[in-house]
C-alpha cells in the first residue's frame, strides 16, 4: 500500500478519536448552561477533570501529521481558515483556564462557568466551520487558497455544519454524564439524550437534503464529505444512523449506563468514516490530494515509524487513564486540593526526624508574571534559533542545568 495512504490513515484515525473523547468534555461545556445547581455542574466538571487534557493529545496528533505528511494541504487550509482555527484554540485554551480557576474563585464563579460553556461552544463550532469548509472545497489558485483572511470561510452551510458539530458533541456529552453520574443529575442527562437525539436528526437531514435542493446550502465548489442522497454508502449510513439512535433512544434509560456512550461511539464513528469516504482521495477538496499534497515518500515513512511507537504509548496512557478513573462520580471526587490538605501543606512535616517547613503557595505580582511569560517567549524562539545554532544550544544546556539543579533542591520526599 502507498505510503501516503497509510500515513493519511493514521491522520484519520486521530480526528476521528478527537472527536469521539474531546467531544464528550467539549459536550459537557456545551451542556453546562441547562444545569443551574453549583453541585451539579462540580460534578460534570470532576467526571472530565482527570482526562480532558490528555483527549486533546489526538488534536496536537492531527495537527502535527498534517503540518509534517501533508504540508501543502498545511499551508492551504491555514491561510484559508485562519480566523475560524485561532478562535478554536482560543476557545480550547479559555475552558482549559476556566476549569482550573472555578475551583479556586470565590467570588466570580459564575465568570467562569460561562467562560467554561462559552470557550467550549465556541471551539465546536469553529471546529464545525473548518469542517464544513472541507465539505464545501476550498479552491486553489496557482498554490495559494481561494479564501483568505476575510470571512469567506462564512456560508449557509458552513454555519449549518457548525450547529450540527455542536449538538453531535452535546449529544456524546449527555451519553458520558448518563454513564458517570447518578440520582437526579443522571435522570436530567437521560431527559437530555432523547431530546437531543431529535435535534440532531432534523438537523442531519437538513443537511443531507438541503446541500443538494435547498439553493442556500448548495456548496460553492462542490460536495464532498457525503455522497448522493441514493448512493450506496449514503444508504448505508442512513440505516446504521437511525438504527444506533434508535438504540441509544431506548437504551438510555435501562441500568446498563455504559451502553448508551458505547452506541453513540459507534455512531460517531461510523458518520465518521462515511465522511472520509466522501472525501476519497482529496485531503483539501477540489484540487489537493494525499498524493499531491504529500511529503515525499521518505519523509512520511518516517513520520509513519514514528507514529506506530507514538500511537500506542498514547492509547496505552488512555486505557490506564480511564481504567484508574473508572466509575460513577459523586461530589466528594473534586480533584482540586481540599482546605484540609491546603493546611497540610503549610504545616510543619517531619522529614527523616527532623522538622521541614511544607509547602507554601508561590505568590507573585503581576509585573512579574508577565515578565516571566515574556522572557518565556523570548526562550523559545532563542530555542529555535532565531538567534544562531550555539545560542540555541546554549539555551538549552542552560535549561537543563536550572531543571535538574531545582529537581534536586525542590523533591519530595
Amino acid at each position: 500500500m502507498d505510503i501516503h495512504i497509510l500515513f493519511a490513515l493514521v491522520i484519520c484515525f486521530a480526528a476521528v478519536m478527537y472527536t469521539i473523547f474531546d467531544g464528550f468534555d467539549l459536550g459537557v461545556g456545551i451542556l453546562f448552561p441547562f444545569i443551574k445547581n453549583e453541585s451539579s455542574r462540580d460534578t460534570m466538571v470532576d467526571s472530565i477533570t482527570p482526562v480532558w487534557d490528555g483527549n486533546e493529545t489526538w488534536l496536537i496528533l492531527l495537527g502535527v501529521g498534517l503540518f509534517g505528511g501533508f504540508p501543502k494541504a498545511y499551508s492551504v487550509l491555514l491561510p484559508a481558515l485562519y480566523l475560524p482555527l485561532i478562535v478554536m484554540v482560543i476557545g480550547l485554551i479559555l475552558r482549559g483556564v476556566a476549569m482550573e480557576f472555578r475551583f479556586v474563585s470565590v467570588h466570580r464563579k459564575s465568570w467562569w462557568d460561562a467562560a467554561f460553556s462559552f470557550g467550549s461552544v465556541m471551539a465546536v463550532f469553529c471546529q464545525g466551520l473548518v469542517l464544513g469548509n472541507l465539505m464545501e472545497g476550498i479552491k486553489v489558485y496557482k498554490d495559494i487558497a481561494y479564501r483568505d483572511i476575510t470571512f469567506n470561510f462564512l456560508s449557509p452551510f458552513t454555519i449549518l455544519i457548525g450547529l450540527v458539530l455542536i449538538v453531535t458533541y452535546a449529544l456524546i456529552g449527555a451519553t458520558w454524564l448518563n454513564f458517570k453520574t447518578s440520582g437526579k443529575l443522571q435522570a436530567t442527562f437521560k431527559r437530555f439524550v432523547k431530546r437531543i437525539i431529535f435535534c440532531l436528526l432534523l438537523l442531519l437531514i437538513l443537511v443531507v437534503f438541503g446541500r443538494f435542493y435547498l439553493e442556500i446550502f448548495i456548496p460553492r465548489f462542490g460536495a464532498f464529505g457525503i455522497g448522493r442522497i441514493l448512493s450506496l454508502p449514503s444508504i448505508v449510513w442512513y440505516i446504521a444512523t437511525v438504527i444506533l439512535t434508535a438504540a441509544i433512544y431506548f437504551t438510555v434509560d435501562r441500568k446498563n449506563d455504559i451502553l448508551p456512550f458505547v452506541l453513540n461511539i459507534l455512531m460517531t464513528t461510523g458518520s465518521a468514516l462515511y465522511i472520509v469516504s466522501g472525501f476519497w482521495p482529496y485531503i483539501v477538496p477540489p484540487d489537493l490530494t494525499i498524493f499531491n499534497a504529500g511529503s515525499p515518500a521518505y519523509g512520511n515513512r518516517i513520520l509513519l515509524i514514528c507514529s506506530l511507537v507514538i500511537v500506542p504509548i498514547i492509547l496505552a496512557y488512555f486505557i490506564y487513564s480511564y481504567i484508574v478513573f473508572k466509575g460513577k462520580v459523586s461530589g466528594k471526587d473534586n480533584y482540586e486540593p481540599s482546605l484540609a490538605e491546603s493546611e497540610l501543606l503549610k504545616s510543619k512535616v517531619k522529614v527523616n526526624g527532623n522538622d521541614h517547613a511544607g509547602f507554601k503557595v508561590l505568590t507573585m505580582a503581576w509585573p512579574w508574571r508577565i515578565a516571566i511569560s515574556l522572557g518565556g517567549i523570548f526562550f523559545f524562539f532563542v530555542v529555535l534559533g532565531f538567534f544562531g545554532d550555539l545560542t540555541a544550544q546554549l539555551a538549552i544546556a542552560v535549561f537543563i542545568v536550572i531543571f535538574l539543579a531545582a529537581c534536586f533542591k525542590y523533591q519530595r520526599i
